[in-house]
C-alpha cells in the first residue's frame, strides 16, 4: 500500500494546481494535483510531462486518467471500491489513491485494497 502524508513515513508533497501559472511555481520534478474537469491544465500537463494527479468524479474520467499517463488518481469513499476494481480489472499503471483525513481512516481502504491513501495534509 501506498501511504503519502503519514508523519512516520517519508514522502514527497503533491502540489495542488488551478491554472498554469501555479504549475510553473512548483517545484522541479514534482508531481502536480489538479481536478480532471480542469482541461486547460490538463493540456499543459501532456504538453510538457510533468509528473500529475488528478481528483476523479467517475470511472470514465478514472479510464481516461490511466490512458493520459496520471501517476495517481484521486477519490473519495464513495468511489473508490468501483475505482480500485476498475482498476485491477485493466491492470492500470497509474494508482488510485483514497483521500483521507487521518489514520482511521486507513482502514477502510485497507479492507478495501486500495493502491494507496493520501492524508490531505500531504497536499501543498
Amino acid at each position: 500500500m501506498i501511504i503519502i502524508g503519514h508523519d512516520l513515513i517519508p514522502y514527497e508533497s503533491l502540489y495542488k494546481a488551478t491554472n498554469i501559472e501555479q504549475i510553473k511555481k512548483t517545484p522541479p520534478n514534482s508531481t502536480v494535483l489538479f481536478d480532471f474537469s480542469n482541461k486547460e491544465v490538463l493540456e499543459y500537463i501532456k504538453k510538457v510531462q510533468i509528473p500529475f494527479a488528478v481528483f476523479i468524479e467517475s470511472a470514465t474520467q478514472a479510464c481516461l486518467a490511466n490512458a493520459l499517463g496520471a501517476t495517481y488518481i484521486i477519490t473519495d469513499k464513495e468511489l473508490l471500491e468501483k475505482i480500485q476494481k476498475i482498476a485491477n480489472e485493466y491492470l492500470f499503471d497509474t494508482k488510485v489513491l483514497y483521500l483521507i483525513k487521518d489514520e482511521k481512516d486507513m482502514e477502510y481502504g485497507i479492507e478495501n485494497f486500495v493502491d494507496g491513501v493520501l492524508f490531505g495534509s500531504a497536499i501543498k
